[in-house]
């Protein structure tokens, strides 16, 4: 027996569905066709059933129609226009069915009590506070290293929750979390499969995208899109990244589960220019109200960067971009002058200058000093800032620090993607080594890049990975590589353990001393007449810094009075030595009472001792080739003697 529905215009304003006593509403965007309407699917026994679409039930191209009597759990629907069917791109969750003509995907209707909202939202932590950990969610628990019970999927990241606490982690980003339209124009039965799409737009919905360009990587639907950039259906969570089979409960569980730590969740949102700005909008506010998500990521097209950036509902939501029209976005409503000027502070630029810089700076190249010492010390105001060493779309910390070339052998196209700019230094050696020369200075390479990352002003964002010696065995793109080569690896080696130690230590240095978390910029001057500037530069002489061309560091005094947060009597300076020989820094002499103590060395194994030594020599500091120490001045305890000068033997390395 075939089932019938009765139906009536819905007068919905909006896409989408909305479940209600009476039914299912069913709103959707068709243009310049001959014939729409949509398709259920009966779920227990996959009955088809067809229902056309008419002019009664559209508000210009928008259609509209209620549903009447039909029961949301047993039922899930895709559209479909003249020939073709394709999925809803506002559907909340897809499932795959398989029906007598094939594997379709389509999507899944909800009862009213699964889809509560939740209670309203709340601000975001200061910018200066936070610290980002990027991850993919398949990814960072998908190898077996990772001992996740549930591995590759939402409830996976949920488990690793008390690492990342440990870890110090304040917020994680998180890649592309939702369905892809790789098959949204299905066809009907009979109509010709066309070869190939013949268009950008196509291929983007087809093939891995670039998420700086919103272009094809690459015209071959052989390769695996892993980084799941491309036009999606944004309001489903993705189904792969589930255990359950539920990925709206998952992903909702796993939100709720950082909130419970105390971590913030941040999406990246891939829109290429096919996407209107109301979808864009709508997404965004869909992940806040639905969610609770605390923030985007935005990559692809600027389209809707304006209406997003000065959107009222997400004024306390944090928006990542590459670039903000600052001055546009605080232009002040003409025709409703009362409401204010839009806030910016919600806003974290995504700088892209960082990276080379501090890159350059470690590998102890010229002409960069006086750059990168500027930059590590700017105190971004009105808005976020956040820096990195590196991230997802290029070379992990160990391979920064172990191959001078990229080795995308492995992506198929003759490593000819992947960016060579890579201001890389394999220290001595191309890839892996046992030599234990190298190693060690890999190693103080890679907590060099950490000192630096963490202790720059404005917010730090650690990839996922890089605190273990993670590797991509060289590959700067791994785009397609979902595999052990893009997965992140949890093996438990002396060399994973030594750095993430180091980065859980240094993680809550930054968070002890709030002097490098500021919200205001540095005066350079002691109004506070504490003997001290708030900061200063040095080189061989105290307060004589050498910014030649040919020079390869600075000492840094950060003067803890002018803390904005605890302030105390207390210096702490910055001995940083980026050339390969032993240097000496010189330091102002400490307040009475006070002498210098050793707090960090990352030329040691332990870089952070279980007590300080103080400082042999209190007006300079000995620091080995490639190195970095922290100094504190300390009261020192009645009657203590400095102790004995520790001897660096350090072995040169050709650049």
């Amino acid at each position: 027996m075939t089932t019938t529905f009765v139906t009536s215009p819905a007068h919905m304003v909006v896409p989408g569905t909305a479940v209600d006593d009476d039914g299912v509403v069913f709103s959707t965007v068709f243009r310049n066709c001959a014939s729409c309407g949509l398709i259920l699917y009966r779920l227990a026994d996959l009955e088809e059933i067809v229902l056309p679409f008419t002019d009664e039930y559209r508000y210009g191209s928008l259609y509209s129609v209620r549903v009447h009597g039909i029961r949301p759990e047993d039922w899930a629907y895709r559209y479909y226009r003249d020939n073709y069917t394709f999925e809803d791109p506002y559907a909340r969750e897809l499932i795959e069915l398989e029906t007598a003509k094939g594997k379709i995907t389509a999507g899944r209707l909800f009862p009213r009590n699964e889809d509560q909202l939740p209670a309203y939202g709340r601000k975001t932590a200061p910018w200066p506070d936070q610290y980002i950990y990027v991850l993919h969610v398949k990814g960072f628990t998908a190898s077996r290293t990772s001992k996740a019970a549930h591995r590759g999927t939402f409830r996976g990241v949920a488990e690793k929750i008390p690492y990342l606490k440990k870890l110090g982690v304040t917020a994680v980003e998180l890649l592309p979390v939702y369905e892809l339209r790789e098959a949204a124009l299905g066809r009907m039965e009979g109509a010709p499969v066309p070869e190939s799409t013949g268009s950008m737009a196509g291929d983007v919905a087809r093939f891995a995208t670039s998420p700086y360009t919103a272009r094809p990587l690459r015209k071959d639907s052989s390769k695996m899109n892993y980084w799941n950039f491309g036009e999606g259906c944004y309001f489903a969570p993705k189904r792969a990244y589930a255990a359950s089979g539920k990925p709206q409960q998952e992903f909702r569980e796993m939100v709720d589960a950082f909130h419970k730590a105390g971590i913030l969740v941040y999406l990246q949102l891939f829109f290429p220019d096919t996407v209107s700005i109301q979808t864009q909008q709508e997404t965004a506010r869909f992940y806040v109200t639905h969610y609770h998500v605390d923030g985007f990521h935005l990559k692809g097209g600027d389209s809707a960067l304006k209406t997003l950036a000065t959107d009222p509902m997400l004024s306390d939501t944090a928006i990542f971009y590459y670039g903000f029209p600052y001055e546009d976005l605080q232009k002040e409503d003409k025709e409703n002058p009362t409401v204010g000027r839009p806030s910016i502070s919600h806003l974290s630029e995504y700088r892209d200058d960082f990276e080379p810089l501090v890159r350059q700076f470690v590998k102890s190249d010229n002409n960069v000093v006086r750059e990168f010492t500027k930059r590590f010390v700017t105190v971004p105001v009105e808005h976020g800032e956040v820096h990195y060493v590196c991230n997802y779309d290029g070379f992990t910390l160990m391979d920064l620090v172990s191959y001078n070339w990229k080795h995308n052998e492995d992506n198929g196209e003759d490593d000819r993607d992947g960016t060579d700019q890579n201001y890389s230094w394999n220290c001595g050696i191309e890839g892996r080594s046992q030599k234990k020369d190298i190693r060690t200075l890999r190693i103080r390479q890679i907590k060099n890049f950490l000192t630096l990352n963490f202790l720059a002003q404005g917010t730090p964002v650690l990839h996922a990975g890089d605190e273990r010696c993670n590797s991509q065995n060289g590959n700067n793109n791994p785009y397609c590589q979902d595999n052990e080569i893009g997965w992140m690896q949890w093996k438990d080696t002396v060399d994973a353990r030594e750095i993430l130690h180091f980065t859980e230590a240094i993680a809550a240095f930054r968070r002890e001393h709030s002097i490098f978390r500021r919200r205001t910029p540095f005066r350079f001057n002691d109004d506070k007449v504490s003997g001290y500037p708030d900061i200063s530069f040095h080189g061989k002489d105290a307060y004589k810094p050498d910014f030649s061309s040919c020079s390869h560091t600075i000492g840094i005094l950060y003067n803890e009075s002018y803390a904005e947060e605890n302030p105390d009597n207390r210096l702490l300076y910055l001995a940083i030595n980026m050339h390969w020989h032993n240097q000496l820094l010189g330091i102002p002499q400490p307040p009475k009472g006070y002498q210098w103590f050793v707090v960090m060395d990352t030329f040691r194994d332990k870089s952070f001792p279980d007590h300080a030594e103080a400082l042999p020599d209190q007006r300079r500091t000995a620091v080995p080739g490639r190195s970095i120490q922290i100094l504190e001045a300390r009261p020192a305890a009645e009657g203590e003697e400095p102790v004995q000068a520790r001897v660096y033997l350090v072995k040169s390395h050709d650049k």
